[in-house]
């Protein structure tokens, strides 16, 4: 009997140490499981120098050296296709998209097909075909006062007045109805404004229009004139019935049209009134005695 509880305890102990063993070999094998995980993970976790933006570039408008600088960045397939590593391939090169500051720059946000380009008349959303509008580049001269302040910027969209002055024909005018004067009217919508030096500003237009804006430049009678519109509203305004001249807006507003006055003709004469002379003071009478109070003797 004792020799067999003695077996018994010592099964049980080897049991026991077995357990305690396979704990301990399970836990071992999990900690450098997981440690092989996480070296693995930082191992494909690469960094690597990028151009990156310092801070918001608008969209089409040039990337200039301040705008950009060097950074190292944890790339993986996610990111790394069309990084620049070198500032020098996007300074001078318009962005299709606005940048946001601190996002890397990649190659397919930028519009200019080559370095050093100042601006790109196609949009990013657009390519060249056969079949495409025959877009240009004009330039178009307005002061600051016509043009929202000068406070305009490449990439917005502007709606464009044209100011011209009208000749009537003598016999024409003679008539009394008609007369020589300025005429304003909204003549083209939704342009692109590209790029712009000063009071030059160049904008995106068909051919046929920019054969006009050109015109128009180059006769001397033509003013032009720049309304900003919002980014998303691409609508086209009927303008049928659009146009201005000074007498339609005193028609419109009634505003009051000076008159002649007098309305007599000839001279005014005034007619001046020569003052009245004062009344001089009357004497003081002289005192008497018994006005004096005097007392005789």
């Amino acid at each position: 009997m004792e020799l067999e509880y003695r077996d018994q305890r010592r099964s049980r102990f080897v049991v026991g140490l077995g357990i305690i063993l396979a704990i301990f070999a399970g836990g071992a094998a999990y900690l450098l499981v997981s440690q092989a995980t996480q070296q693995a993970g930082k191992a494909a976790v690469l960094r690597a120098p990028a151009v990156v933006a310092v801070k918001v570039i608008p969209a089409r408008q040039a990337i200039v050296a301040t705008d950009v600088e060097i950074r190292e960045v944890p790339l993986d397939p996610t990111n790394a296709n069309g990084v620049v590593t070198d500032p020098t391939q996007v300074i001078g090169r318009i962005p299709a998209v606005s940048i946001l500051q601190g996002q890397l720059i990649t190659t397919n946000m930028l519009a200019s097909s080559a370095e050093g380009g100042r601006f790109s008349i196609l949009g990013p959303d657009e390519s060249f075909s056969p079949d495409m509008e025959d877009w240009r580049a004009v330039s178009m001269t307005v002061t600051d006062d016509l043009a929202v302040g000068g406070l305009l910027e490449p990439g917005q969209t502007v709606d464009v007045f044209v100011t011209a002055i009208v000749s009537v024909p003598a016999d024409i005018a003679a008539a009394g109805k008609y007369y020589s004067d300025r005429s304003t009217k909204i003549t083209y919508q939704d342009m692109v404004i590209l790029a712009r030096e000063d009071n030059f500003y160049v904008v995106k237009a068909p051919l046929e229009i920019a054969e006009e804006i050109v015109h128009l430049q180059a006769s001397g009678t033509a003013i032009f004139s720049l309304a900003l519109r919002p980014d998303v509203d691409t609508r086209q305004a009927d303008a049928t019935d659009l146009g201005e001249t000074t007498n339609r807006i005193i028609s419109r507003y009634g505003i009051p049209v000076p008159e002649s006055y007098p309305t007599s003709r000839g001279p005014v004469v005034a007619t001046l009134r020569s003052p009245e002379p004062s009344a001089s003071p009357e004497p003081e009478a002289a005192a008497s005695p018994e006005s004096s109070g005097a007392s005789t003797p």
